[in-house]
């Protein structure tokens, strides 16, 4: 939405284009209430708040029908903004302002990306007039006011058929990433309870009641040439700590300092960076430790259970539990003990107002011990999938910030398609829903 059109495009006034619809709920159908979401877009308000808030008296709220759209009054400059596609219809919060398309050379579709972009970048901010608690309160007549800039409907139509390509590799991807990671739990169930032997593994009873560190429910059997054991006695448990703040020589050194701003490195098999670096000095004035390559680096407050593999000497804050493993322990294998033990994690993090273990609790870890050449064949099948995972994980990034740029480009007319692309859609009438 500019004031200036391309070659070829219109700009009015979105009034011109659209209507405010105010139908309320008065016969009390029994329709679901519905929320807008900045990312999800429409979504049933009980998963979007903890509670049915709506549930006692929905008789004033809004009525939003299929194609129509409905955007949160003082939030639209955040992008809470969508056009109903899930329901026939649904009740929406009065806080909602409700409007549909009117123009026949307007592709709904083409509409919505439009608003959503420039309520992302604060267009809209002029045209805010004041809410409660002072946040921004957008009226559909101010709405109305702003212009609209926008091609021939079979152009809007080949945009969007562009656009819908990409995220449609973009879902494919996800869905993968989802198959891939399912795969590997089930896969990683078995080699970290039975091994590469799987249900040929000769078995004996577990020698020890498993307390802390299970990676599966109902284990009582392991192979006979395994061990229940408790992790420290195979590995040196290593904290770390934050250099004093105040001290601007104690930081951006040339040493290695892992802290939670390295979420991303520490989904990734190795990690070799990090966010922030510290001195020497820092280093010297506080408890925070060089630690060896090869160190299993563990997250264990915010997003418990991350885990990777030091590739060079580094040390941490003191959010992170730190391995180094001796002779009996590989490496890999521990870091893919920890990967799976997601439901380990949120048991021993119930309860806390914020995620976190602390460090007496890992002294106590228990870990199932396979003889070590096992250990590095578990842990290379664990490493394989995740190395897969990353490249998925890498590719959809790409789509993504494809998907962005090329909307960004092609909505705005700085990018336009060839002719070909457009004459495809010259037969297609009506508007997208």
């Amino acid at each position: 939405m500019s004031g200036e059109a391309p070659k070829g495009w219109r700009s009015v006034r979105l009034g011109m284009l659209a209507r405010e619809i105010s139908e309320k709920n008065r016969l009390r159908e029994a329709i679901p209430v519905l929320s807008v979401t900045k990312h999800r877009g429409f979504v049933p308000s009980a998963e979007y708040f903890s509670r049915m808030v709506h549930s006692k008296d929905t008789e004033g709220y809004k009525i939003v029908r299929r194609g129509q759209f409905a955007y949160a009054t003082i939030h639209l400059d955040e992008g809470s903004i969508d056009v109903l596609r899930t329901h026939d219809a649904g009740l929406i919060s009065p806080m909602y302002t409700v409007f549909e398309v009117v123009a026949d050379d307007v592709d709904v579709e083409f509409a919505l990306r439009s608003l959503k972009r420039s309520a992302l970048s604060g267009r809209f901010e002029p045209y805010s007039n004041g809410g409660v608690n002072r946040r921004k309160s957008i009226s559909f007549h101010d709405l109305a006011t702003s212009r609209f800039v926008f091609p021939p409907f079979t152009e809007q139509r080949a945009i969007m058929d562009v656009v819908r390509s990409i995220e449609a590799a973009m879902v494919k991807t996800t869905e993968l990433i989802a198959s891939i990671r399912a795969t590997k739990h089930a896969t990683m169930r078995e080699l970290l309870t039975l091994g590469v032997r799987r249900q040929s593994a000769k078995l004996k009873k577990l020698p020890s009641r498993w307390v802390l560190g299970r990676v599966a429910e109902g284990v009582s059997a392991i192979p006979t040439d395994w061990d229940l054991v408790t992790l420290t006695s195979v590995a040196k448990l290593e904290s770390g700590h934050t250099p004093d703040r105040k001290r601007p020589e104690y930081w951006n050194g040339q040493i290695p300092w892992i802290s939670l701003q390295d979420a991303d490195a520490l989904g990734k098999l190795g990690i070799c960076d990090s966010a922030e670096t510290i001195g020497p000095d820092g280093l010297a004035n506080s408890s925070a430790r060089m630690l060896p390559a090869g160190t299993v680096v563990l997250q264990r407050t915010a997003n418990v259970g991350l885990a990777s593999i030091m590739e060079r000497e580094m040390c941490t804050s003191q959010h992170f539990a730190n391995w180094i493993c001796g002779p009996r322990l590989d490496p890999g294998y521990l870091q893919q003990v920890f990967r799976h033990m997601t439901r380990e994690w949120q048991r021993l993090v119930a309860g806390s107002v914020l995620p976190d273990i602390y460090m007496d609790t890992f002294k106590k870890l228990q870990v199932l011990l396979p003889p070590l050449a096992e250990q590095i064949a578990i842990g290379e099948v664990g490493a394989a999938f995740d190395r897969r995972i990353e490249a998925e994980r890498d590719e959809l990034s790409q789509l993504t910030g494809c998907r962005t740029a090329l909307a960004q480009e092609l909505l705005s007319g700085r990018v336009r398609l060839p002719e070909a692309m457009i004459t495809r859609h010259r037969d297609k009438t009506g508007k997208a829903a």
